[in-house]
């Protein structure tokens, strides 16, 4: 079977397939010739899809992709920036948190979003595990504490750099600074290896976390729990997630206990436009702030 097929009564022949596959496996023969498939290729498709999505007259058809998989874009639903940028500004990271556990059918609504976000050479890589309910999280919770002991009786450097003596007596004492009483934890997880499966995965809880937002979920990093993955492979399995994959990033999550009224500063970013490429003091010159 041909990695796709053009209707040449739809095609325009105005060779956008061509331009935007990335690993150029769609050809055409002269400015008003056809598209057709690399032959012998296919294995080298990353799906992602742009082919079929640039064709403004529905002519191409994917093997590997099911057409009524390509919705069109509706214009009219599309974010102004100014309401994106709200959006964005209005996000908090919440350490507070109701009691209630998040419905399925709301974490299944911020997955089905959260599933577009980009990856390295569209992999995909990106599983997720989701703790439910405040037993399953205190269970968790009992096991980083005890992580986290071992690190101070051990005087490591990482128990110093962390301040890991202050957390267990904070959570010894019933107040709770790891998972912050949150009813979920969301893990993403990924292969060990691969193209860039560390980075797609923040990639896709960074999405999780904006789109959660939207959802009235709020959601934090969860910097102990990271750690503590990362130095105790054991509760990485503790959590069902299979052997060979890794916890880039987690996530708390549930419905925040309070609401918040306005927005709150953040630093000037801090960019540097580079005409050409630059030496050490043009590069400091241009960095400097006035």
């Amino acid at each position: 079977m041909p990695l796709f097929t053009v209707d040449e009564t739809l095609c325009r022949r105005d060779g956008l397939c061509v331009a935007v596959c990335p690993a150029s496996l769609v050809r055409r023969d002269g400015p008003e010739g056809l598209p057709y498939p690399l032959a012998g290729k296919e294995a080298h498709c990353i799906r992602c899809g742009h082919c079929v999505a640039v064709c403004p007259t529905g002519a191409l058809r994917h093997s590997l992709l099911p057409f009524e998989d390509f919705p069109p874009i509706d214009r009219t639903k599309a974010l102004p920036p100014e309401a994106l940028a709200h959006h964005l500004r209005t996000r908090r990271s919440i350490r507070n948190f109701k009691p209630d556990t998040v419905p399925r059918e709301t974490f299944a609504a911020i997955l089905d979003s959260a599933r577009h976000a980009p990856s390295g050479h569209n992999h995909q890589p990106v599983a997720w595990t989701i703790l439910e309910g405040r037993p399953a999280v205190a269970e968790l919770l009992s096991h980083v504490a005890a992580w986290m002991r071992e690190e101070v009786q051990a005087r490591t450097d990482l128990s110093r750099t962390l301040g890991l003596a202050g957390a267990a007596r904070a959570v010894d004492k019933g107040k709770d600074v790891v998972t912050r009483g949150a009813p979920h934890v969301v893990f993403a997880h990924v292969p060990a290896r691969g193209i860039t499966p560390l980075t797609d995965a923040v990639i896709a809880a960074t999405w999780f976390e904006i789109v959660a937002h939207a959802h009235g979920v709020g959601t934090c990093f969860a910097g102990y729990l990271m750690f503590a993955l990362e130095h105790r492979p054991e509760l990485v399995r503790l959590l069902g997630i299979p052997e060979g994959r890794v916890v880039p990033a987690a996530l708390l999550a549930g419905t925040p206990a309070y609401r918040y009224r306005r927005m709150v500063p953040r630093d000037e970013a801090r960019v540097a436009f580079l005409p050409g490429l630059a030496g050490g003091e043009e590069r400091a010159a241009c960095c400097r702030r006035e």
